[in-house]
Parts: structure tokens; C-alpha cells; sequence
């Protein structure tokens, strides 16, 4: 009875943690970058670095403000990403996508007028989205989701031909712009060579010339908007006219001469003129730029995403990266061949030789992961690299990781990583922790990731064994799925304890006394410290002694332990080396079920040359048919006998080799159960349905019944 009884326990436990998990996965919420623990995962440097990949200022500005995402947002942008992988060479034109949020901003808060540079902005940003909204639209076969982001966009054609028809591509205000400015231009054209004219005629006197500057003589020069000459300071007396200014040397006076003071005068006044003339249209434009500035920002926001999908694909392909595949909180987190982005990123410039990539499990069947190893060897980096995978794919972002690699979208990340004591409030790094931890048990549940660094630590050993033990426990009992490290012994018997706990070890070199980096899932790991501190050159005698107080007891476990942790490596090797196989065959199905939509998708267009050029070679054929037909129709007998059958074998050769004909009998044919191709959603989907009177097909594709026109299928030959 109590054997029955523990299993009906287990059972109902077993029932409840699965719909604690099944109510956890219908939540679709979009955490904040606090939330994620952005902070302590280095999320600004990396940010940072991201940024360059960005072509454009709008795309600069995507990154620096990218924000986690809701759970459709995060596989869209995923989807989005993989798209633009696919496209290779052909990329999005964003280049030109200058950023007009913070113009209309400032604009809008302070009652700024833009700049003429800032109204160029605007005007370029509009044609970049343009021309980027004719390319998505030409790329929705290949790339549909990407291609939804530029439909049902805002028109802003009449904004756009305002600012076309007011600026030239320097930025300055047309002289056009309006009929004012246009006199006003005119009249300041008019006056300034007219100015110009009078000045040189008064330089050309012989009583001038000879009292001008050596080397200026001739020469018209400008000072504060005025026409001057040049003049030898000690002959001042010889050109009547206003001082403007004096050389550095005090030699050379720039002389107004009084004869054009009065068309100065005049000039002046007509450039006032056309600053308020520009002024005015500054304003108006931008008045009507902020009368859009709603329709703008969600035009940017379009085209922002779409940046943002590049922004992926260029980081993917400079340090491998892939989009890993969405897992449920049930599968839990599979990293294979991962890298923690900033390591990636030194070894790219070479700063580092390499970086062990990291394989880690963190689910089904078990929620805890209990890492044990020496110091050094990577326990830190283990857990910040599978944080900064949560928080990657819940950004939308590709991540430095092999093929297979799966990714659930947390909700949330605790992590208390690294020696952060907290000094304003006077705690030390004990109660540091504590206060962290104590902060995200709040939050904990089945999409909350707990990442525990050194849990136990600071403070005595049997008193952190116990608060980690009960630690874990509870967030066992929560669903919630943890990674934590820890030196200390009794914690790694925990996962001994729990079906849904496992131990980790970092692998240790016992030949060269140092750590591989390898985390190896199932096996507990011994902290090393007397063969590192031998390593490190410690007293012989030292050494010696802490072995000699080393309890007697703990050389079998130690040997037990030892023998335990090679079966698993040996294990986990095997599990490995299978998963590595399982994952390339997926990849190499893809690419080629990829290829094989590409070749048919390429058949489809080669009938239709096909067709084109076939339809230019029959254009004589049939009309001899005609001519042959008229003559028929004017002769008797044998001769009209012989004709009618030769137009009999020259109509059938003709149906015979159109490919329209082929293309009808193809459509005529098509019954219940066949299958057929569909280039739009480039799959092969079965027939469920034939409406020839309206044209149209039921077919099967993936778990979805649709209706498509029977001229969008083509037939599919198994490739």
C-alpha cells in the first residue's frame, strides 16, 4: 500500500509540475533588460559592439536601444534573422536610413525649428524607405516575413515632394523654394555684381591703384558680408570709404569705398529679407514634418526592424553564429559548440588564441545544475555564456553557438555572478549575495533562469551548505531552472539526492595540472586545490602537511568520485559526438530541402522562358496554318482532303509542343491526393481538393488545410 501510495505522490507531483509548466508557457510577456540581468552579463559592452554592424543611423540607434522582446516579437525577429542569413549577398538597401526620431523630438519638446541639414535627414530617410519598401516587397518569396514589415506603411509622398522641391543636395534652401525668395535671391544676385563691378572700376583708377595693397591690387575682398578693398594702412586718406577691418600686421586696412556704401546698405537689407524668407519656410516645413512626426516614427520603427534583422545576419556571419531554435521551458536550454560573446569577439581581434566551446543542458530531465570544478576553469564563464543566450534569443539576436542549439524564452534571469560587494550599503559579499538572491526568489518559476555563482560561499562552509541545499531545494520545489557553481563538498551530493538535479564538473587535467575548460554534464568535480597550489610553487613542505590533514576517509571517496566522473566523460562524449551527427544531418536536410525549393522555384521560371521563346517560333507556323486553312476552304476534293490532313498534323504538333498545353493538361489532371508544389510558401503539400469550375485547390500544407489558386501550383518532381 505505501509503495502505491508514493507512486500516486509521485505521480500527482509529476502532474502538478507539468501544469505549472504548461501555464508558465502561455504567458507572452516582454521583460525589461533588468529583468534579464543585462548588467551582470555585460550586456552594454556587448551592445556596444553590436552596434557596428549597424549600416545605418537608425540601425545604430535599433542596437543601442534594443530591448528584450515579447515572446512573438522574439521568434519573428529570430525568423527575420534567419531570413536575411538565407538572402547571402543580397542584402536590404539601408544605408541611406538616417534617423529622424531625435530632430522631431527636440523639435517637438523645445518648439526648435529643424536646420536645413536635419530637413535633408528627413528627405533622405523617406527615399531610403522607398526604395528599402520595393525591395522587401520584391523579396517576398524568399524572405515573407522580412517582406512584411514594409507593407501597410504610412504614405508620406506629399511631405516628401515639400522637402524635394525646398532643398537642393547640399541641404540648402532652392532658391525656388517659394516665389519670395525667389525675387528676394534675384534682387541679392543683382545688387552683389553690381557691387562687385562698381568696386573693381574704383580699384582701377590710377589714383587707387597705386595706394592698394602689393599682390591685392584688382582683388575684391569681403568683410562682414561688405565689398572692401585692400589698402596700405598709411594711405588710408587716398580711398574714402568706411574701415571694416586691419591685417594681423596692422599694414592693410580693408577699405568699403564710400561710392558703395549705399548699394551695401541696400544689400544687406535684402539678405535680411532672405533669412526671414528661409526662416519662414524652415518653420512651415517643420511644422508639417511634426504633423506627420506619429506616421514617421512608425515608419522608422518598420524599417528600424528591419536594420535590426541585418544587424543579426552580419554579426552571424562574422563570428558563426546561429539562430537557435525556440525551445519550450520543458525541453529546457541546449547549447552546443557555444562561445560567450565578448571571448568570441577578443579572439577575433586576436587577443586570445581560441575559446573551448561549451556543450550545456539545462531541462528535461533535470532543472538544477549543480557545476563543481577548480577556480579558473570556467564555472564563471559557463553560466554567463547560458544567460547570455536567454537573453540573445529574447532580444531577437543570433547567438555564437553550433547547430542545435535550442533556447527557451525566459522571462526573467537572477544572477549573482562575480565578487559585487555592496559598498554604499555597507554589506559585505556574503550579504551582498543574499540580497541579490533574495531580490529574484520573487520571480522564480519555470521561465525564471537562476544562474548562482559560488552559492555557499562567504561564510562558514557547513553554514552555506545548508542555506544552499535549502536554497536549491525551494527552487526545485518552483520549477524554476538553475545553474549554480560551488566549492563546497556536501552541495554535490545534492544532485545525488534529487531526480531533477544534476551535477557538472569542469574537466581538469591531472598531467598538466590545469583545467581544459570542458564542462562535462553528470559528473561532480573536486575543487584541485592542493594540485594547484603544487602547480603554483608552494613549500614541498607545506604541501605536505595539508595532505597529511586531509581525512583519511575522504582518498576512497575521492578514487569513487574519480572513477564516476571518467564514466561520464566517456558518457557525455558518446551523447556528444551523437547529438553533433543529429544536428548536422538537420542542417544538411534543410540546405537541402532549400536547394531542392530553389530548383523548382528555378523550373517554374524556365517554362516560363520556355513558353516565350517557344510562342515567337510558332508565330509563323500558325500563321501558315491560316493561310493553309483559307486555301482549303477555296479547293474540292482530293487536293482539299490532302490539305485538311496536313493541317490536322501540323495543329496537332503545334498543341504538341506548347508548353501551355502541357501546363493544361497538368492543371486538367490534378486529382484528390496528388501532390504538388507551391513557390509562394516553397513547399511540397498534398491535394485535398479540386474546384476546376473556380480555379482553385485545397491542399495540405504542414498541419494547415489553405486554398490556392490552381495556377499558383506547379508539379513537383521528387529531387
Amino acid at each position: 500500500m505505501g509503495s502505491r501510495k508514493e507512486r500516486r505522490q509521485r505521480q500527482e507531483s509529476q502532474r502538478r509540475a507539468v501544469a505549472v509548466v504548461e501555464q508558465a508557457e502561455a504567458v507572452s510577456v516582454a521583460p525589461s533588460l533588468d529583468q534579464m540581468a543585462a548588467d551582470a552579463l555585460d550586456w552594454e559592452n556587448l551592445r556596444a559592439r553590436l552596434a557596428v554592424f549597424a549600416s545605418s543611423a537608425l540601425g545604430r540607434r535599433a542596437v543601442l536601444e534594443l530591448a528584450p522582446r515579447d515572446d512573438d516579437d522574439a521568434r519573428a525577429a529570430l525568423a527575420r534573422t534567419k531570413e536575411a542569413l538565407a538572402l547571402g549577398d543580397d542584402e536590404a538597401p539601408t544605408s541611406d536610413l538616417s534617423d529622424p526620431i531625435g530632430p522631431l523630438a527636440r523639435a517637438r519638446a523645445g518648439g526648435q525649428v529643424l536646420g536645413p541639414d536635419e530637413l535633408l535627414g528627413l528627405l533622405a530617410f523617406l527615399k531610403a524607405t522607398t526604395r528599402l519598401s520595393a525591395w522587401l516587397e520584391a523579396h517576398t518569396d524568399r524572405a515573407p516575413r522580412l517582406a512584411e514589415l514594409g507593407r501597410g506603411l504610412p504614405r508620406l509622398n506629399a511631405l516628401e515632394a515639400l522637402l524635394e522641391a525646398g532643398l537642393d543636395r547640399r541641404g540648402d534652401v532652392r532658391d525656388d523654394a517659394s516665389p519670395k525668395l525667389a525675387r528676394l535671391r534675384r534682387a541679392e544676385f543683382d545688387l552683389t555684381q553690381r557691387i562687385e563691378k562698381k568696386v573693381k572700376a574704383i580699384a582701377n583708377r590710377p589714383e587707387v591703384r597705386g595706394v592698394l595693397a602689393p599682390g591685392m591690387a584688382g582683388s575684391v575682398h569681403m568683410r562682414d558680408g561688405r565689398a572692401v578693398l585692400a589698402v596700405k594702412a598709411k594711405s588710408l586718406g587716398q580711398v574714402p570709404g568706411m574701415v571694416h577691418d586691419y591685417s594681423g600686421s596692422g599694414d592693410t586696412a580693408f577699405v568699403e569705398p564710400r561710392d558703395v556704401i549705399e548699394l551695401g546698405n541696400e544689400l544687406s537689407a535684402v539678405r535680411a529679407d532672405v533669412q526671414h524668407e528661409v526662416q519662414r519656410l524652415l518653420v512651415e516645413w517643420t511644422r508639417t514634418a511634426l504633423e506627420h512626426e506619429e506616421r514617421i516614427a512608425r515608419l522608422a520603427g518598420r524599417m528600424a526592424q528591419v536594420e535590426l534583422a541585418l544587424v543579426g545576419k552580419r554579426y552571424a556571419e562574422r563570428f558563426a553564429c546561429h539562430v537557435p531554435e525556440v525551445a519550450t521551458v520543458a525541453e529546457g536550454l541546449v547549447l552546443r559548440g557555444a562561445r560567450h560573446p565578448l571571448l568570441a569577439w577578443q579572439v577575433e581581434a586576436g587577443e586570445l588564441d581560441s575559446v573551448v566551446p561549451l556543450d550545456l543542458r539545462l531541462g528535461d530531465p533535470f532543472r538544477v545544475l549543480v557545476i563543481t570544478g577548480p577556480n579558473t576553469g570556467g564555472k564563471t564563464l559557463s553560466m554567463k555564456t547560458a544567460g547570455l543566450a536567454a537573453l540573445f534569443v529574447r532580444l531577437g539576436l543570433p547567438f555564437p553557438c553550433a547547430a542545435g542549439s535550442k533556447v527557451p524564452l525566459y522571462t526573467g534571469v537572477v544572477a549573482d555572478i562575480g565578487d559585487e560587494q555592496g559598498v554604499e550599503q555597507s554589506l559585505s559579499t556574503f550579504s551582498a549575495s543574499l540580497v541579490r538572491i533574495a531580490e529574484g526568489l520573487e520571480r522564480a518559476g519555470p521561465r525564471t533562469l537562476f544562474l548562482l555563482d559560488e552559492l555557499g560561499g562567504g561564510t562558514d562552509p557547513a553554514d552555506g551548505a545548508a542555506l544552499g541545499s535549502a536554497l536549491l531545494e525551494w527552487l526545485l520545489a518552483k520549477q524554476a531552472p538553475t545553474i549554480a557553481s560551488t566549492h563546497i563538498g556536501r552541495l554535490k551530493e545534492f544532485a545525488f539526492a534529487y531526480a531533477a538535479a544534476e551535477n557538472a564538473s569542469v574537466e581538469f587535467d591531472t598531467a598538466t595540472l590545469r583545467p581544459t575548460y570542458h564542462l562535462i554534464v553528470g559528473a561532480p568535480g573536486e575543487s584541485r586545490g592542493l594540485a594547484i597550489a603544487r602547480r603554483l610553487g608552494l613549500p614541498k613542505e607545506v604541501l605536505d602537511r595539508a595532505e597529511a590533514l586531509v581525512e583519511r576517509g575522504s582518498d576512497e571517496a575521492t578514487k569513487l568520485l574519480g572513477d564516476i566522473q571518467g564514466a561520464r566523460i566517456e558518457a557525455e562524449r558518446s551523447r556528444s559526438a551523437a547529438a553533433d551527427l543529429d544536428a548536422r544531418a538537420a542542417e544538411r536536410l534543410a540546405e537541402l530541402e532549400t536547394e531542392r525549393a530553389d530548383l523548382a522555384a528555378r523550373q517554374s521560371l524556365l517554362e516560363d522562358e520556355a513558353q516565350r521563346e517557344l510562342e515567337l517560333r510558332l508565330g509563323p507556323v500558325r500563321d501558315g496554318i491560316a493561310e493553309l486553312t483559307k486555301i482549303a476552304a477555296q479547293v474540292s476534293g482530293a487536293a482539299r482532303a490532302t490539305i485538311e490532313e496536313r493541317l490536322t498534323e501540323l495543329r496537332g504538333a503545334v498543341r504538341a509542343a506548347s508548353v501551355s498545353e502541357r501546363r493544361r493538361a497538368f492543371e486538367e489532371g490534378l486529382g484528390k491526393g496528388d501532390f504538388v508544389y507551391l513557390p509562394r510558401h516553397r513547399k511540397r503539400c498534398q491535394v485535398l481538393k479540386v474546384d476546376h469550375g473556380r480555379g482553385m485547390l485545397r491542399v495540405r500544407l504542414g498541419r494547415m488545410d489553405l486554398e490556392v489558386r490552381i495556377d499558383e501550383a506547379t508539379g513537383f518532381e521528387e529531387l
